[in-house]
């Protein structure tokens, strides 16, 4: 009887095996257990144990842990799969990797394969351009917080200001159109600001724009910071 224990996640893996060990171990009380690795890998014991049966029928379970670590093992391993899968012992195979034409070929001769895969651990990370949804809303509070968020996150300011300036020039550009094909803005991007533009006046849209340029001049000229000026530009809206 062949089992494949296998995947990224060796920990679970490698735990999986142990239980399987327990409940043969539980089933056949005092049936030896060999354990062959890559360090002590040895073609006649390993045929020796596919083939021997031992004096009265004794049973015993073998481990076979990351062969394929070793290519040579790994084909002298794939060309006996038969032979585990009729034999009347239990063959217990523990890989970190294995690729899948030798996984098609185990999966075609062992009883159970099961695949433990290490999950990613992926922070979370709202889109840059969503701290202007509150500039869209017309909602002083959550562009507010929303601006804060991202600059304790490390965002550079000027790159904010980028965004809330390209959204009011977008709202700007969809209040004076009458259709997406006016304004050369793609769908997405036009249905957001359209949603911005029925919010504010014309007049409301023009200052803010003047506003976010003079800011950039004022910061180049050295009369403040562009996080300062940011946010005092979002509290005064």
């Amino acid at each position: 009887m062949l089992y494949l224990i296998h995947g990224t996640d060796t920990h679970k893996a490698r735990k999986k095996l142990h239980e399987l060990l327990d409940i043969a171990q539980k089933k056949r009380p005092g049936a030896e257990i060999f354990k062959i690795t890559s360090e002590n890998w040895s073609d006649a014991q390993f045929d020796e144990l596919l083939v021997a049966r031992g004096l009265f029928e004794q049973k015993y379970t073998v481990v076979l842990d990351n062969i394929f670590e070793k290519k040579d093992y790994k084909d002298y391993v794939l060309e006996r799969l038969d032979g585990m899968q009729e034999s009347e012992q239990i063959f217990l195979m523990l890989e970190s990797s294995v690729d899948s034409p030798s996984l098609k070929k185990i999966e075609k001769n062992a009883k159970q394969v099961q695949e433990f895969v290490k999950a990613e651990n992926k922070k979370f990370l709202p889109s840059i351009f969503t701290v202007a949804d509150g500039l869209l809303q017309k909602d002083k509070k959550s562009l507010w917080i929303s601006y804060i968020d991202f600059i304790n996150k490390g965002t550079a300011p000027e790159e904010i200001h980028g965004i809330f300036f390209w959204q009011v020039k977008n709202m700007i550009l969809t209040s004076r159109a009458t259709s997406s094909n006016d304004t050369g803005l793609s769908p997405f991007v036009y249905k957001n600001a359209l949603t911005g533009a029925r919010k504010y006046k014309t007049e409301e849209l023009t200052k803010m724009s003047g506003e976010l340029m003079d800011m950039t001049h004022r910061v180049r000229q050295g009369e403040g910071e562009m996080e300062v000026m940011l946010e005092k530009w979002v509290l005064g809206l």
